[in-house]
């Protein structure tokens, strides 16, 4: 009698694991601290396509600019590397994907190089004032980001799977509307050149 109370017990011990595991997946209890994430399949089309373009008629232009052996547009050649945090295969893999801790602190890591960079061109490049203001709000949106990830990383232990993935597709949506500020900045800084 006692032997089967023991083995009801443990099954129920067992049986709760797996559901907070299942229902809580970045728990402390968690064995796997990841989640399933698959975007809205008509989201990332149109996102991809807008990537597309705006390469398209960026890339002539860095490619342009590296054939004269000397950085003419500073804010050319580091859009390049802004891009690379719109390319990350959770924003445009149509398959789902799995969001670890470390695919988190590697989002976290090309928001802050962003970061890092648009502060760099704000202090070192001279543009109109419609430029700064569009700067102004694409700092401000990658500040945001930032904040969105930390909240995913370090705070969401003990929220359940359906608050984490709606955290993720709303990150999702900032990501791919950061990446618009950006086109808008960098035209704004194209047109204004042209002026000047």
């Amino acid at each position: 009698m006692k032997k089967k109370r023991f083995w009801f017990i443990l099954l129920g011990f067992v049986l709760l694991f797996l559901l907070i595991n299942y229902f809580f997946p970045f728990s402390p209890l968690s064995i796997k601290k990841s989640i399933r994430y698959s975007g809205d399949q008509v989201l990332i089309d149109v996102y991809r396509s807008e990537l597309k373009a705006f390469k398209l008629e960026y890339e002539p232009l860095l490619n342009q600019q590296r054939k004269n052996e000397l950085i003419q547009d500073r804010t050319t050649n580091d859009v390049e590397y802004l891009l690379q945090m719109y390319e990350l295969p959770w924003l445009v893999d149509k398959d789902s994907i799995t969001i670890t801790q470390k695919l988190l602190t590697d989002m976290d890591f090309e928001v802050n190089e962003a970061k890092d960079i648009l502060i760099n061109l704000t202090f070192q490049e001279e543009y109109s004032k419609s430029t700064k203001g569009y700067m102004q709000s694409l700092l401000t949106q990658t500040l945001s980001l930032e904040r969105e990830i930390d909240q995913l990383k370090h705070h969401s232990s003990l929220h359940p799977r359906s608050t984490i993935d709606r955290q993720l597709r709303n990150l999702h949506v900032h990501f791919i509307s950061n990446f618009k500020m950006l086109s808008t900045f960098y035209k704004e800084h194209l047109r204004s050149k042209q002026e000047a």
